[in-house]
């Protein structure tokens, strides 16, 4: 995880297929996190006007970097499969902070 100081407003996903929808047809604040089951996917993109990066989270040690931008709607949904269901590296942990994100506020979005 590049962006370790950012504070991420989370949104919950309710399946893979809301997730790369997200992904692939809308652009995100900076400051933009999803939780998916036991997965969070944290926004690691340098601007929202370069390539969308997400920091895939699970149990406090990054276990992915995805970079949508480049992937077809079936690409991120195998990949996003892939993860939830073990396909995984070892990144090391990370402590991100985490808000809901309707309460969420901070320079990157406001």
């Amino acid at each position: 995880m590049i962006h370790g100081n950012r504070r991420f407003g989370v949104y919950e996903v309710a399946s893979v297929g809301e997730l790369v929808e997200n992904f692939t047809q809308h652009t995100w604040t900076l400051c933009t996190a999803f939780s998916l089951e036991n997965l969070l996917f944290l926004n690691d993109s340098f601007s929202e006007d370069s390539a969308q990066e997400y920091a895939v989270v699970r149990d406090g040690r990054q276990i992915e970097s995805l970079t949508v931008s480049w992937m077809s709607r079936a690409e991120a949904h195998n990949t996003i499969d892939a993860v939830l269901h073990g396909s995984e590296v070892d990144y090391g942990p990370v402590s991100p902070t985490l808000e809901d994100a309707d309460d969420h506020t901070c320079p990157l979005c406001a």
